[in-house]
């Protein structure tokens, strides 16, 4: 019944989290924008139509009813050690596990971050433009799940007005902390902006990324760079030294905006970037773009 989805679990999940963090209640406002929202993901991921519309409709049927954190808890402390589950649970399980996804942010919430604005245990009103605002809010802290949505809905135009530029900076700031969704919204967002070369390019990097990345791989042999454009296969080895270097080794949950800013200047080479991942602690990166040895020029209320 759901073999189609379980295949796509990534882009499934990921709709079911871009969605849900918009809201939990029926309301038609919200429904108009979860169904923008889902159909966007369906097609960065490259679904067929009638596989987006399964997964809209399974979203918006039954896991609606799974809409706040105790009716997760319900689902769970109905089953039974010796019940057979069924590919109805597998699906229920995602939707719970998107909800306490939200409950961690709720219960460990970044600073800056109002962590009602993720407290899913009770039905939430909703405006996109009031959303909006509290999503990019919460993104300004460098939480990956908040600048994620607040590019997807520049994009879209919900709750703000469209911005594709807007969105392909958020995207590129989370794709290089390595959260594989962004990169294949990366590459459908310059699709959309009319620039077919770096989207393909970005579309090798989100093949790369589900297939090394999660392998802990920063090298890639000879036989595959072969496979690929020099582009992805640079980009791919900065993702994935950020990854090891910094993101696990640091425990840097939260992206660096100040390191992720500096590393993509374009005055920079591919060794001096990859010396400033390497050596993420020393902080030589700041000079780049807040240089403390040659200052441009004074600050007039100094």
């Amino acid at each position: 019944m759901y073999t189609d989805i379980f295949k796509n679990y990534e882009a499934f999940y990921n709709m079911v989290l871009s969605s849900t963090i918009m809201g939990n209640a029926p309301q038609p406002d919200l429904d108009r924008d979860q169904y923008e929202i889902i159909n966007f993901i369906g097609k960065a991921y490259k679904l067929s139509a009638p596989l987006i519309k399964k997964c809209l409709q399974v979203i918006k049927s039954q896991l609606a009813e799974i809409a706040l954190n105790s009716d997760r808890l319900a689902v769970y402390s109905e089953r039974r050690y010796d019940e057979m589950l069924s590919e109805t649970d597998v699906i229920a399980d995602i939707k719970c596990d998107v909800l306490s996804k939200l409950e961690n942010i709720y219960n460990n919430p970044d600073a800056g971050v109002n962590p009602g604005w993720f407290d899913y245990s009770h039905y939430k009103s909703y405006d996109s433009f009031v959303r909006f605002a509290k999503i990019e809010s919460a993104g300004a802290s460098g939480n990956v799940i908040a600048t994620r949505q607040a590019g997807i809905l520049k994009l879209l135009g919900i709750g703000s007005s469209k911005d594709i530029a807007y969105a392909i900076k958020r995207f590129t700031q989370c794709a290089l902390w390595g959260d594989i969704p962004s990169i294949y919204y990366l590459a459908y967002a310059y699709k959309l902006n009319k620039d077919e070369k770096t989207s393909n390019i970005f579309t090798e990097v989100a093949y790369l990324c589900e297939r090394y990345l999660k392998c802990g791989c920063t090298v890639l042999d000879d036989e595959v760079k072969k496979q690929f454009s020099e582009d992805a296969t640079a980009y791919y080895v900065y993702i994935s030294t950020i990854v090891q270097d910094v993101v696990y080794a640091y425990n840097k949950k939260n992206i660096d905006f100040s390191f992720v800013e500096a590393i993509s200047s374009k005055t920079l080479t591919y060794y001096e970037i990859m010396n400033y991942i390497n050596n993420y602690e020393r902080k030589e990166w700041k000079n780049v773009t807040n240089s403390v040895e040659k200052p441009v020029k004074s600050l007039g209320f100094i």
